[in-house]
């Protein structure tokens, strides 16, 4: 079982008409993103309606300013989109989309993370720029710092030597991979490296290696109640008993893993068909077996999984084989050749070569197998050459070796911490003892003093309280005298209009008794006046650092300007203003508009939050 069933997810077929739908459908909000994709995950399936909402929420995605959540959205969503079975360019170009703008958001570590899913998409779909991608995610990882990470990266790298057929760099890198997540306590990047290490021991024939590592993952998997990771370990140790043709192991495993996966996770469950196909084959049920490798087919055409069809391809020749219908057989080579020459796999490749030349040699075409031998034999010497078999077997015993060696390290140094431990408790418990007396008698001398504190700061906070009190009064004498005199000053507006009335009269009637009476007037007048003088010292005497400061940054305002700012200070309004300044309230608008040229405030500015501000 090759490394697209370790971490794939499943695959259904996509509706084409839900681009129709999605045209007139409204845009969701972030809530709706998450209330929707909460949904959909809790009870996966692949429906239309799903798959409708899926794209509406991945074109409102774009309205999103914040890139970091968008990239967020766009990577659920197309992770969604995979779960459900559709590995296409849709979910490429959204996993893409999500890259983009998490790249843009300048956040290395979340960068990283958006890379592994297209990673993890390059991976499952044999991407040509998959060694390329996973060497840029450990970059990234690097610079983020965070050893969760590396691990990761680690991991899909190993993954993409694999996928390359270079088993020795693949090996190097999950065995660093494993010791980092070992040193994070990671129990479940452990057992996806187990998956990964099983998939490196297969392809180099060490079957039993490749089962134990497995066992282990399965074991991880189930103990956390991962089902679905539970079942694919379960799928990839069946492949590896079917290479040793432990029949009975598969018998009693793949079953329960085929309920797990059957509904759930396509991919997976066309790997179990190919399982079926090929323990079919071992008991000679070649119709079963062809009828299992037909429906893998059947399940992989809405996934596209290449390299899976190649292994259904090759197992068919041999079910029509051991039909003796070697046309049939020679007719599937033929489409796996042509497969493994696409997808640039080399370990598919040397496969489908082989598969070729004993299906070719039966219908006799022997010179077509002579060549596919040549070929298979060229390839696998370079893949699985025995120096390289050397290397690889050396690093592992290295890596055991220094595992050894590291856990004897760690052994020692727990002794000699608890012996330290032993000895420190012994003088802590004098230390302690001698502490404790200390503190008792400081604890006595500081609650006294405290309580000193606290009966000083009592009698400090109620002489505040009594001086807070009067001067709150002082400020309240001084506001009721404020608004008196503005009362006297409107009076004498009252009474300059009756004035300029009795002028009017006069005009038409002169009478010497009204004349001394609009002098009596007059003289009252003079007394207004004094009151205007008494009412702007008096409010300047009370907000003395507001003139100080108004007066320093504008030194050409007039009395009149002093006025109004100290009316608009006091919040009247403008009817109000016109009625104590004797002016209309279009007199009272032009005053504001001077008094606005002469504080230099632009249009969009407020007049009375400037005054305020000082």
């Amino acid at each position: 079982m090759r490394v697209q069933v370790v971490k794939t997810c499943c695959a259904l077929i996509f509706s084409f008409f839900s681009f129709s739908i999605l045209a007139q459908s409204e845009f969701y909000d972030q809530a709706d993103l998450d209330s929707i994709y909460k949904d959909i995950k809790s009870n996966l399936k692949n429906t239309e309606s799903n798959l409708v909402r899926i794209e509406r929420a991945i074109t409102s995605i774009e309205k999103i300013e914040n890139d970091t959540i968008a990239g967020e959205f766009y990577h659920k969503f197309a992770n969604l989109r995979q779960d459900m079975g559709h590995w296409d360019n849709i979910s490429r170009q959204t996993h893409q989309k999500g890259y983009n703008r998490i790249e843009a958001s300048g956040d290395v570590c979340k960068q990283v993370v958006s890379l592994f899913n297209l990673t993890r998409f390059a991976l499952f779909q044999d991407g040509k720029n998959l060694l390329d991608l996973a060497k840029h995610g450990l970059e990234l990882a690097k610079e983020c710092g965070e050893l969760k990470h590396i691990a990761h990266a680690k991991s899909f790298l190993g993954a993409a030597y694999i996928n390359a057929a270079n088993y020795k760099n693949a090996l190097s890198n999950l065995i660093d991979s494993e010791k980092n997540y070992a040193k994070i306590n990671d129990s479940l990047g452990m057992a996806m490296v187990n998956l990964d290490l099983a998939i490196v021991y297969s392809n180099l024939q060490e079957d039993e290696k490749s089962i134990a590592v497995t066992k282990k993952a399965a074991l991880i998997y189930k103990g956390a109640g991962r089902d679905l990771n539970y079942a694919v370990a379960l799928i990839d140790m069946c492949s590896s008993y079917l290479d040793i043709m432990e029949t009975d192991s598969v018998i009693k495993y793949l079953p329960i893993a085929h309920k797990i996966v059957e509904n759930r996770h396509q991919l997976a469950n066309a790997y179990v068909y190919q399982h079926y196909g090929n323990l079919n084959i071992q008991q000679q049920k070649y119709d079963e077996a062809i009828k299992n490798l037909k429906k893998g087919l059947e399940v992989n055409k809405n996934i596209g999984d290449r390299s899976l069809n190649i292994n259904l391809y090759n197992f068919l020749v041999l079910a029509y084989k051991g039909k003796k219908t070697p046309d049939l057989a020679y007719f599937y080579a033929l489409k796996s050749d042509s497969v493994s020459k696409s997808i640039g796999n080399n370990y598919e490749r040397l496969n489908s070569l082989l598969t070729l030349a004993k299906a070719s040699h039966d219908v006799g075409r022997n010179n077509q197998s002579h060549d596919a031998f040549l070929d298979y034999i060229k390839l696998k010497d370079s893949l699985l050459g025995e120096e390289k078999l050397k290397e690889v077997a050396a690093l592992e015993k290295f890596y055991e070796a220094e595992k050894r060696e590291n856990q004897i390290k760690i052994q020692q140094q727990e002794n000699d911490l608890l012996t330290t431990k032993n000895r420190a408790a012994n003088n802590r418990n004098i230390a302690l003892l001698i502490t404790l007396l200390l503190l008792g008698t400081i604890a006595y001398a500081l609650i006294n003093k405290f309580r000193l504190r606290a009966t000083k700061q009592k009698a400090i906070t109620k002489v505040k309280e009594l001086e807070n009190d009067n001067l709150n009064q002082k400020i309240e004498h001084q506001k009721r005298e404020l608004a008196s005199k503005a009362l006297h000053i409107a009076q004498k507006n009252e009474m300059l209009n009756e004035l300029k009335e009795d002028l009017n009269n006069l005009k038409k009637d002169s009478n010497i008794n009204e004349v001394n009476h609009l002098l009596n007037k007059l003289r009252f007048d003079k007394q207004i006046d004094d009151n205007w003088e008494q009412f702007t010292t008096q409010f300047m005497e009370m907000n003395p650092d507001f003139f100080n400061r108004i007066t320093e940054l504008y030194d050409d305002l007039t009395k009149n300007d002093i006025r109004l700012i100290a009316l608009l200070k006091m919040k009247f309004d403008t009817s109000t203003i016109a009625s104590l300044l004797n002016i209309s309230t279009e007199g009272v608008k032009k005053a504001r508009y001077r008094l606005r040229k002469k504080l230099n405030l632009s249009s969009d500015e407020n007049l009375e939050k400037h005054i305020m501000s000082f």
